[in-house]
C-alpha cells in the first residue's frame, strides 16, 4: 500500500495531482483545508510495489531492511506510520461496503464507482453522509414545483400518474391554494371515475379533455389555479404513442414530469427515462419505494437522462402524500437493511 499527501490550491488541481502520480485506482483516505490559506490536503492511497512507495528516504529504507535482511541499514522512523495505515484500511473497508450496497440495488458498475469515489473524497466518517454528499454532487434534487406554473403526468402505463395527480390537488388544498385538476386520460374510464371521485371529496374542480384542443380552452378558463393533468400511460418504446402526447405537451404549455415506478430492471429505466427527456421532461417522480427492494433503476434513470428528482411516492394513498427526497434521504434508503430497515455505517478506527 503506497501512501502519499498531496497540498494545492484547489479539490480540482489536488485530484489531478493524484490521478498524475498515483493512477485512476488511487483511494482518497482524507481531506483538509486549510482556513489560514485555503490550501486543500489530501491524502491517497494505491496498491503498489514500486521502488518509490513510500514518500520518504527513511521510510524507503526501513522497506528495503525487511525486504533484504540486516546487511541492509534499518532505519526505525520516528514518524508513526500507524494512524496512515489504520485510516488506509478503513477506506478499503468503506468503499467494499459502499460499493457492495450499491451494486446490491442493481445501480450500473461505472455509475456505482463514480458514487463510491466521490463518497470517500468527502472524508466524512459516517458511510449515510459521505454517500448522501457523493449523490448530491452527481444528482439535482429540486423537488416538485409547487408554483403556478401547470404541471402535466406523464410515464408509462400503471406507474401511479392517477394518485400522484391526486397528491398534488391534496398538497395544494392544504396550502390554502386554488387548484384545477384536468384528466386526459380517457382511454381508461375507471382512472377518470376514481380521480374524479377523489376530487370531489376534496372539493377540488376536475374536468376532462379529449384532444389538445379542448385541453388548451379548458386551461383558459381556470383563472389562477394551479392546474394538474392527468395522461394516458403509454409504451414510451411506441413511437406512435408518443406522438399525441407531445401534442398535449405542446398545447398545454405545461411542465411534463415523469412518473417512474422504482424497482424496475435499471437498463429499462434508464431507456424510458431518456426517452421522457426528448419529450420534454427534466424531473421526474419515483413512485412504489414503498414495495420496492431495489433503486438502482432510479438512479439509473437519473443519470442517464439528465432528470431532476422530484418528491417520492411511498404511499398508494392520498392522504399520505409525498415524501421530500433529498440526498441523505436517498442514501439511508441505499444503505439499509432491507429486512431490518437500518441503515449500514462504518465507523473509522483511525480516527480513535
Amino acid at each position: 500500500m503506497r501512501l502519499k499527501t498531496f497540498t494545492a490550491t484547489s479539490m480540482a488541481e489536488a485530484m489531478d495531482m493524484v490521478r498524475s502520480q498515483l493512477g485512476e485506482d488511487a483511494i482518497i483516505v482524507s481531506t483538509t483545508q486549510s482556513r489560514a490559506d485555503n490550501r486543500v490536503e489530501i491524502t491517497a492511497a494505491v496498491e503498489s510495489d514500486s521502488p518509490d512507495d513510500y514518500a520518504t528516504a527513511e521510510a524507503q529504507a526501513l522497506r528495503d531492511h525487511a525486504r533484504y535482511g540486516a546487511n541492509t541499514r534499518g532505519f526505525v522512523p520516528s514518524e508513526d506510520f500507524g494512524a496512515d495505515v489504520a485510516a488506509a484500511a478503513y477506506a478499503d473497508e468503506f468503499a467494499e461496503l459502499l460499493h457492495g450496497a450499491l451494486s446490491w440495488h442493481g445501480v450500473p458498475a461505472r455509475l456505482a464507482e463514480r458514487l463510491t469515489q466521490a463518497a470517500l473524497r468527502v472524508g466524512l466518517e459516517d458511510m449515510p453522509g459521505s454517500l448522501a454528499e457523493a449523490l448530491d454532487e452527481h444528482f439535482r434534487f429540486p423537488g416538485l414545483s409547487m408554483d403556478n406554473r401547470p404541471v402535466l403526468l406523464v410515464g408509462p402505463a400503471g406507474a401511479g400518474k392517477s394518485i400522484a395527480v391526486a397528491k398534488i390537488a391534496a398538497r395544494s388544498v392544504l396550502e390554502r391554494r386554488n387548484v384545477h385538476v384536468i384528466s386526459c386520460d380517457l382511454a381508461r374510464a375507471a382512472a377518470g371515475e376514481q380521480l374524479a371521485a377523489l376530487c370531489r371529496v376534496m372539493a377540488v374542480p376536475f374536468t376532462e379533455a379529449a384532444d389538445p384542443r379542448e385541453l388548451t380552452a379548458m386551461m383558459a378558463h381556470t383563472g389562477e389555479a394551479k392546474i394538474v393533468i392527468d395522461t394516458t400511460g403509454l409504451n414510451p418504446f411506441q413511437p406512435k404513442e408518443r406522438g399525441p402526447l407531445k401534442e398535449l405537451i405542446q398545447a398545454s404549455g405545461a411542465e411534463p414530469v415523469l412518473v417512474l415506478p422504482a424497482g424496475g430492471d435499471p437498463g429499462e429505466a434508464a431507456e424510458i427515462a431518456g426517452i421522457f427527456a426528448t419529450l420534454g421532461c427534466r424531473r421526474f417522480l419515483p413512485t412504489r419505494l414503498d414495495a420496492s427492494r431495489r433503486l438502482g433503476g432510479l438512479l439509473a434513470a437519473a443519470d442517464a437522462a439528465g432528470l431532476a428528482f422530484a418528491d417520492a411516492g411511498c404511499s398508494p394513498y392520498v392522504g399520505k402524500g409525498f415524501e421530500r427526497l433529498d440526498p441523505l434521504q436517498l442514501a439511508h434508503w441505499l444503505l439499509r437493511d432491507p429486512d431490518s430497515g437500518v441503515s449500514a455505517n462504518l465507523t473509522s478506527k483511525a480516527a480513535e
